[in-house]
């Protein structure tokens, strides 16, 4: 529903002051805090229409009101962009990438970073891995009848799998089996693995068959895996802070979501849809215990693939500087895996 330009003001102001100072608004602070251009009574009125229009709730007789979910779902709407970082944070942003080894320490850090920048509960998705492609296909000696087989992904993923090649298996060469299997899945999407190793397997020789057939099986099931996919939190600790959530029954119940992996998945799967970046506030949520919570999501291409990453908070949280964080942390380490591609 559109507001007119006097009870947007209102609410903006009402949605602005309970985020800072987590106390139902009157008449009489908009009026000490917000140069709002009109008079006690008016403000009053305006904010019994926005009650009655259902943008404010009014928890008790005498108390002021609260922005409810559609008014925090006003609120943001009607922000005019995502800010910038100050460049003390940019700086910071990027200090923090210097050195990362790996896509799961690049992740963890990721995760404690944005919530140091927020002060809420970070997550941070991998890329999806069937979206992913092989990069590169690494085999590796480590004993006359073990391999190491390491597997390079476009979205930076290196997976590593120990090889124990049959007794029966005669001597090959490591060199020649590496370049096939780089030439028969380089650039390939991990979803098209079994059809390319199944052609590859038909044309090596016999005499090989007891070595790469393994080596194959092994490559299979990382294809297949999806145990790996999991969410890195960060800044757990936010959720008790005080008046953050109403009743440690709500904590206790956010603790037990986190704990579940798989539905922290979907729920930003479910959160991000097909938006760069995206605002779940309260009853948004398809998940009971998640909605006295707004959950601010982007997404952030990783090669082919793409992972996403949020940020938890109650739903009086200050959604323009999550927002701005959110977004910025999803463009630095986009670029981090970037290079790390090339």
């Amino acid at each position: 529903m559109a507001l007119d330009e006097r009870k947007a003001r209102v609410l903006h102001a009402v949605v602005h002051d309970f985020i800072q100072h987590a106390e139902p608004v009157g008449s009489k602070a908009l009026v000490e805090r917000y140069a709002l251009g009109v008079s006690p009574a008016t403000i009053r009125h305006e904010l019994a229409d926005l009650e009655q229009q259902g943008y404010l709730s009014h928890p008790h007789t005498s108390a002021g009101r609260v922005p409810t979910d559609s008014g925090y779902r006003y609120y943001v709407d009607s922000l005019s962009g995502v800010g910038r970082l100050a460049r003390a944070q940019e700086g910071t942003i990027a200090r923090y990438f210097d050195g990362v080894a790996d896509l799961e320490e690049t992740l963890a850090r990721t995760s404690v970073l944005l919530a140091s920048l927020t002060e809420y509960t970070a997550m941070v998705v991998p890329p999806a891995l069937d979206r992913s492609r092989f990069r590169h296909v690494e085999l590796v000696a480590l004993g006359p009848r073990v391999v190491l087989l390491i597997l390079i992904l476009d979205s930076g993923r290196i997976e590593k799998r120990m090889i124990e090649l049959p007794a029966d298996a005669d001597p090959f060469d490591l060199e020649a089996l590496r370049r096939q299997l780089n030439e028969a899945l380089e650039g390939e999407r991990l979803t098209r693995a079994g059809q390319r190793l199944g052609l590859l397997a038909e044309r090596v020789p016999p005499d090989w068959r007891p070595v790469v057939d393994p080596i194959v099986d092994a490559i299979e099931l990382v294809v297949g895996d999806r145990t790996s996919d999991r969410v890195f939190l960060g800044g757990q600790a936010h959720l008790a802070r005080p008046k953050a959530f109403p009743g440690l029954e709500t904590v206790h119940a956010l603790y037990e979501v986190l704990e579940q992996q798989m539905v922290l998945v979907r729920l930003l799967a479910a959160a991000i849809g097909s938006e760069e970046l995206s605002v779940t506030i309260g009853s948004e949520n398809a998940i009971q215990a998640m909605q006295a919570c707004s959950l601010v999501t982007a997404r952030y291409p990783a090669g082919g693939a793409a992972g996403t990453i949020g940020v938890l908070g109650p739903t009086r949280m200050d959604y323009l500087r999550a927002m701005t964080a959110v977004q910025a942390v999803a463009r630095y380490l986009s670029d981090v895996l970037d290079d790390d591609e090339h």
